[in-house]
């Protein structure tokens, strides 16, 4: 079934939704008609590939949420369906008038970067509508290889429709004493997380498949990438980095906690060398978070990393300052990935089987829970000489190559003592098996 079909499903079938809000106030029925009558005008003329996809992942997403009013089923004890549909009317209706009077010229997007597209997609996980936004540079070039500055969302809505409407109001006049945006020449990603899951299980895939999905049709340099996220979104950003640490040129928890990660799990060292920036207020009164800042910080030092710790002064949970973000960003983006000489990683999950390119095959279909002692293992490179001392591990793969370990030249590679490479680079990964 087409996105126009299943919108058409949707219109078919208004009548019979059963929802009937106060009089005077428009119905979800007449909101979901108003966006697909902007979005279809919209489409009836030729637009940019990228902008066209917004328009249909705008239809999209709201015929998803309006079907869910169609089952007149509530979706918890918090979220009756009289709810869903306020909050339906409130954020289609947004849209459907940002879209007539504010955001309907695709240069805002694709040029001028004043506005985030809105783009759908199918999720690998289980066919369910995802989204992620996406903001381009001013004069954003498509041949261009741009910087890639990702934000995670706390927890906040958890309807679909709430972050996507939130960016068409009329634009705002920056500040006169608004800091500079270090970032304002990068693309950013912001996917949507299923809600607040705090960025674990399928929200974290989430994000791996906006990213692959925006490298379809944008050109990110591989060794500035940066991470950050709020609340619970710092939570997820700090297991993130423990389990994908050679992807990512530095961190940025904001109001965050260790309750994703914490250290007794022992993953921590596996991010030894990513630089971190810990920004949170001084007055949060979310419990543990404060302390757990603080002791994060000391162990990322004790552990030799690159890493700051910023307490706002006055300042609660939220809002952060805006220079304390802006000193946030700053730092962050003065940072570079690069692969280090000496690097432990510890397993702890067949979807993240290892680091620079060497990595511990799993069945992840019989392998998604890991015994403990999880697999690990430690990696120093001298000069042409690579040194990797495993345990609890029977087999793994080496890719000594530019998206591994990065050598050239004539390469020397033992593990646990016994040389199993010596020559040039291979143009596939070793084999190591009876470990």
């Amino acid at each position: 079934m087409t996105l126009g079909l299943l919108l058409g499903f949707g219109v078919l079938l208004l009548t019979q939704s059963g929802v009937t809000p106060s009089q005077g106030v428009a119905t979800p029925e007449e909101c979901l008609t108003k966006l697909s009558s902007e979005v279809d005008s919209l489409l009836a003329k030729e637009q940019p590939t990228l902008f066209a996809w917004h328009l249909r992942s705008l239809k999209a997403l709201a015929a998803s949420e309006y079907a869910k009013l169609l089952v007149q089923a509530p979706q918890s004890g918090r979220q009756s369906v009289e709810t869903r549909s306020k909050e339906f009317v409130d954020y289609v209706s947004t849209i459907a008038t940002g879209l007539k009077e504010y955001c309907s010229d695709p240069d805002l997007y694709l040029k001028q970067g004043k506005r985030s597209l809105i783009l759908a997609r199918p999720s690998d996980i289980d066919g369910s509508l995802q989204y992620m936004m996406v903001g381009l540079p001013e004069a954003w070039d498509p041949k261009k290889e741009y910087p890639l500055f990702v934000g995670l969302h706390g927890s906040g809505p958890d309807n679909p429709l709430a972050y996507p409407s939130f960016g068409f109001g009329p634009e705002t006049p920056a500040k006169a004493d608004a800091p500079v945006d270090a970032t304002r020449n990068m693309i950013h990603l912001t996917p949507w997380g299923r809600g607040n899951r705090g960025w674990r299980g399928d929200a974290e895939t989430d994000l791996l498949e906006a990213m692959k999905q925006l490298e379809t049709f944008c050109k990110v340099d591989p060794d500035r990438m940066y991470l950050t996220g709020h609340s619970s979104g710092a939570d997820g950003c700090w297991a993130i980095l423990q389990h994908m640490p050679d992807v990512w040129a530095a961190g940025g928890p904001q109001s965050g906690s260790m309750i994703s990660g914490r250290p007794e799990w022992g993953l921590i060292p596996n991010m030894a060398y990513v630089p971190m920036y810990f920004l949170i207020g001084e007055k949060d009164p979310l419990p543990g978070r404060v302390p757990d800042m603080k002791e994060a910080f000391q162990i990322m030092t004790k552990l030799g990393d690159d890493t700051k710790l910023v307490i706002l002064p006055g300042v609660g949970h939220y809002p952060l300052t805006d220079q304390g973000i802006a000193d946030q960003a700053n730092w962050m983006v003065g940072h570079v990935r690069k692969r280090p000489n000496h690097f432990v990683f510890t397993i702890d999950q067949a979807a993240h089987p290892g680091v620079w390119g060497i990595r511990v095959p799993f069945d992840y279909a019989t392998s998604r829970l890991i015994k403990e002692p999880w697999p690990h293992f430690e990696c120093e490179i001298s000069g042409a000489n690579v040194k990797i001392t495993t345990r609890s591990i029977k087999s793994l793969t080496i890719d000594l190559g530019p998206k591994g370990l990065q050598m050239t030249g004539d390469v020397t590679v033992t593990v646990n003592g016994k040389r199993v490479h010596q020559g040039d680079v291979p143009s596939t990964a070793i084999q190591v098996k009876k470990l």
